[in-house]
């Protein structure tokens, strides 16, 4: 069955509250963070704090994931190396420009499974590209190992890195050409996108919520899973923007019945309230139940 992971939401190190409000909230999924937004003087308390959390804890439904340091700075090995015994879900690797980088970190989580005789890929890998050369390598960074699920985009440091300042305005074309090719090389790979975290200034769009909704429909039509959220009061709009309605799932349901059950000189002419199912169409519909866990 597909994992629901519509929003994702962040929780920096050491934050007792923002945990609190997180695992209260309606976020599928919480990422500790221990990468930029973690001063460089508390990466080490805080590291400690996620450890002791992530043993502690209880997250009910939902998912946990850990953004480490990049193995490049003196901080990323030893955080993997920390919460791997607390088998976080998923480990985000930020920065992914080099599929030899990933594989890396792979061959250190696959050692830890065998010598816990955990199951492979127990333990999965979000991959954050935020730079020009990881858009260029994304199909080879998402293909490069089974362990891979996701690939997340970074719009803040992919800006930076193009040397122009976000674009944060309804309907912006800025970052389009990421986005879509982020979206195509991850399902080629046969894994999902996720967006960058919604952002929009209060004080800058007089309808924050509208803004919220807007863009993420539009990020739902480019093909992404799911995305990442700056405020946990937009939980509940992204995961209604990414969820399927009640007909949505019932004509599924249907197109699944009528499709299995009609005898293969039929279904060259298969017809569900008025709409020709094919097999692409029969293939989307199989997605959706799947999607809401209906077998």
């Amino acid at each position: 069955m597909s994992k629901v992971r519509r929003s994702l939401a962040w929780v920096i190190g050491g934050d007792d509250q923002k945990l609190q409000e997180a695992l209260a909230s309606e976020a599928d999924v919480i990422t500790f963070e221990l990468e930029d937004l973690c001063p460089a003087g508390a990466k080490e308390k805080a590291r400690a704090w996620v450890v002791e959390t992530l043993r502690h804890t209880d997250f009910g439904s939902k998912e946990v994931a850990v953004r480490i340091n990049s193995f490049d700075s003196p901080w990323g090995r030893r955080d993997l190396e920390a919460v791997l015994p607390c088998l976080p879900d998923i480990i985000r690797l930020p920065k992914c420009e080099n599929p030899r980088d990933v594989l890396d970190v792979d061959a250190i989580i696959t050692q830890y499974e065998l010598t816990h005789d955990k199951p492979r890929n127990t333990v999965e890998l979000f991959l954050m590209i935020e730079t020009p050369l990881g858009v260029r390598n994304a199909y080879e960074l998402a293909s490069c190992s089974s362990r891979v699920t996701g690939l997340t985009l970074g719009a803040v440091d992919l800006t930076t890195a193009l040397g122009v300042k976000r674009d944060l305005t309804e309907k912006s074309l800025q970052l389009v050409y990421a986005k879509q090719k982020l979206v195509m090389d991850a399902r080629a790979a046969g894994v999902d996108a996720f967006d960058t975290a919604v952002f929009c200034p209060e004080g800058e769009n007089p309808d924050v919520e509208a803004f919220v909704r807007t863009d993420t429909e539009d990020d739902k039509k480019l093909g992404f899973a799911g995305r990442g959220l700056t405020n946990l009061r937009h939980a509940p709009i992204i995961n209604a923007v990414y969820s399927d309605s009640a007909k949505e799932i019932d004509f599924a349901r249907r197109v699944v019945t009528a499709y299995e059950n009609a005898p293969e000189e039929e279904k060259a002419h298969l017809y569900v309230d008025g709409k020709y199912v094919d097999v692409p169409v029969y293939q989307a519909a199989v997605r959706t139940l799947e999607r809401n866990q209906i077998k």
